[in-house]
């Protein structure tokens, strides 16, 4: 094989494990997330929400309440649980806004405040699946690290076995004789200095 196809074989290689083994769309999104500050999130999602509003406002009776769990899940995996709720909230008030705002309910109504509870309770189920998403996330990103330098430390005590091995006596002689020379002279300052 000649060598800029290798080159170019190596670089293919590099560029799969870069993009497409080790990069799945949950490290993507959380890679992106973190790049930017929780208040930019948290208004992002709250603008999200109003166009969201405006747009089921304007079309009326086509459902878009599904759009709704967009900012919701995109705020609680960057914010975490809490701040989810806060979101899933605003979401229920605003598609009750909506409703308000088109006549489909009224303010009297106390099928209006029910509703509003029932949205709730489904955009905080939404809430409560994707919270411990981001934790497990974390927690397996903590294992992955402390495997890699586990499996760093077994490389090296590997190395270092196979040159023991391979030695064929005149270097770890050497380096035994060393070590002996080192406790020698340890335990000759030890008796200079306590006499």
């Amino acid at each position: 094989m000649s060598r800029t196809r290798r080159h170019t074989t190596s670089r293919l290689r590099r560029w799969l494990d870069d993009t497409h083994l080790s990069y799945t769309m949950i490290t993507g999104l959380e890679r992106l997330l973190s790049t930017f500050s929780a208040p930019f999130v948290v208004i992002m999602g709250l603008l999200l929400l109003a166009l969201l509003g405006l747009i089921d406002a304007v079309t009326g009776s086509f459902a878009v309440a599904v759009f709704y769990l967009v900012p919701i899940g995109l705020v609680t995996y960057a914010r975490g649980r809490w701040v989810g709720t806060l979101m899933a909230a605003t979401a229920a008030l605003a598609w009750t806004g909506v409703e308000l705002a088109q006549h489909v309910t009224a303010f009297d109504n106390s099928v209006t405040y029910l509703n509003w509870l029932t949205r709730f309770y489904v955009y905080e189920a939404i809430v409560l699946l994707v919270a411990p998403l981001r934790d497990v996330v974390a927690w397996e990103r903590e294992v992955a690290a402390r495997e890699a330098e586990a499996a760093d430390k077994l490389r090296a005590l590997n190395e270092l076995r196979a040159a023991i091995e391979a030695d064929d006596g005149g270097q770890l002689a050497r380096l035994e004789a060393m070590v002996e020379f080192q406790h020698a002279m340890t335990r000759a300052e030890i008796a200079h200095s306590t006499s």
